[in-house]
């Protein structure tokens, strides 16, 4: 192992070891409180709950499902990539909330005894389960035949190959006498046999059923902002936004980490993919604009509602001006798109563009979350809309922990190459 890899884990786990300290006295200590109640002085949703948006809409299992539906050849080198961003980011986002819950274990009495169908919130649990659960799968189908082939390997990959491609089943059931069951030894044949074909037949149909249920996840949570006492919220076309700025998070985080892999590995067989990623960037990038200006404009002509006007103008010209103006618009909409039209043929280039738009998706969210809340304050009273100092630990370690779950999956797994079989 490099030194620079010795390096980053000690940095990540110095991240993650930050953010379980912030999580433990955000609950537990009582001198600088942060207020977790309606009731409550400050704003009841915080950082927690805007990196929570963030995380669960990196859009990738949206791209890898259509990749696979559509056949788009350039995609398919970053399928297995997007599969695990997309689990990986989903379940540290889902981590992120039951934190800022607090008694998460309640959720399994009120989902099994008190399950209520016609809650919009119960749906996007459902939906973000459901898409891990048939993100898996399908993961699962897409890694087989190279977990196989890494299963002959000696050490903790092989020991990992042979795990998870369930390969040790497949021998115990071809090796034992008693098994005479023809199904049980076709089982057996199938689970120590590399069939890229018949796994691709089985993965198709599971990344049908994965992108309609992302979308729904998608657009379920717009639906749970679009809350009506909530002027800035208070928007039919939220749902859609956030399919769109979704997928404009998923097509930058996959260019980030198709350039960032294949310069630490020395490939470019990934690569290949950035120009359909880039156009996918440009035009969802295009699209957010026009949604953007048009929402401003509907939202905040004061003749249709002079409380959803107010909103609007607490965001662009008051204390939220700075991030939506800066971060917002111009480094994660306008400079990219701009970089991705003139020079988005330049790796570099299209490399800042991708991490401009992951910044300014990141502001997005917390302004989104916060600015919302703040326009229900009463007039006069003074809401403090800083970042607590746990909340930031919580939020660097949580990122912390995604980035290094991703790079061991990267060590692990065959994320990288298939192989021959």
């Amino acid at each position: 192992m490099r030194l620079t890899e010795i390096v980053f884990i000690l940095t990540m786990l110095a991240l993650i070891a930050l953010g379980v300290f912030g999580a433990y006295q955000m609950h537990f200590q009582v001198m600088i409180p942060v207020e977790p109640f309606e009731s409550a002085l400050g704003i009841p949703w915080r950082s927690l709950v805007a990196l929570y948006v963030f995380l669960v809409l990196i859009g990738t299992a949206a791209i890898a499902s259509a990749a696979e539906i559509l056949h788009v050849r350039q995609l398919e080198v970053i399928v297995k990539d997007a599969i695990v961003i997309a689990v990986l980011s989903i379940a540290v986002g889902l981590l992120t909330i039951a934190v800022d819950l607090e008694r998460i274990e309640r959720g399994t009495y009120a989902l099994l005894g008190h399950a209520n169908p016609t809650s919009v919130m119960y749906w996007m649990i459902m939906f973000y389960v459901l898409e891990v659960v048939f993100l898996v799968i399908e993961g699962w189908f897409c890694f087989r035949a190279d977990l196989i082939a890494q299963s002959r390997q000696r050490g903790l990959r092989g020991f990992l190959g042979n795990l998870l491609s369930l390969r040790f089943i497949g021998d115990f059931l071809l090796k034992i006498e008693f098994v005479e069951s023809h199904k049980l030894r076709k089982l057996g044949k199938f689970l120590v046999t590399p069939n890229r074909e018949l796994d691709m037949s089985f993965a198709m149909p599971l990344g049908v059923v994965a992108l309609i249920t992302a979308i729904l996840a998608y657009s379920n949570l717009g639906a749970l902002f679009s809350a009506p006492y909530i002027p800035l919220w208070h928007d039919a076309t939220t749902p859609i936004y956030f399919i769109i700025t979704a997928i404009i998070g998923g097509s930058a985080v996959l260019i980030l980490a198709a350039v960032i892999t294949s310069l630490l590995k020395g490939s470019a067989e990934k690569l290949i993919a950035l120009p359909a990623l880039r156009n996918i960037l440009g035009f969802t990038l295009i699209v957010a604009i026009l949604f953007n200006a048009w929402k401003f404009i509907i939202l905040g002509y004061p003749a249709v509602n002079l409380a959803a006007a107010n909103a609007v103008h607490n965001l662009l010209f008051g204390s939220f001006a700075l991030n939506f103006w800066i971060f917002e618009l111009t480094l994660g909409l306008i400079i990219p798109l701009l970089l991705i039209v003139f020079a988005g043929k330049n790796i570099r280039v299209l490399f800042v563009s991708a991490l401009l738009v992951v910044i300014g998706l990141f502001v997005f969210r917390f302004d989104f979350v916060f600015a919302g809340q703040y326009g229900k304050n009463i007039s006069g009273v003074s809401i403090p809309t800083q970042i607590h100092p746990f909340e930031a630990m919580f939020v660097a370690g949580a990122l912390a922990m995604a980035v290094l779950a991703y790079y061991l999956v990267y060590k692990l797994l065959p994320v990288e190459v298939e192989h021959a079989a």
